[in-house]
């Protein structure tokens, strides 16, 4: 089994202001983030493939994945 960082955009908080950023609980892990109102987030998936990673990811609801890392 390998791990992959899978990076998902999320719909953008009004309150997000990129010179200003907000730390707080990650929206989707509730790990510590250091821009929880960015539209951008990532978490680690294990799977076998990139694309077991990405079908992953995609049966927890996320659509609009931006990236597929190797961990």
């Amino acid at each position: 089994m390998n791990m992959y960082i899978v990076t998902v955009k999320l719909k953008l908080d009004v309150e997000h202001d990129p010179k200003n950023k907000k730390t707080g609980p990650c929206p989707i892990t509730g790990n510590p983030c250091t821009d929880v109102t960015g539209a951008h987030h990532s978490f680690l998936v294990a799977a076998e493939t990139k694309e077991d990673a990405r079908d992953k990811a995609r049966s927890d609801g996320f659509s609009h994945i931006t990236r597929i890392e190797a961990a």
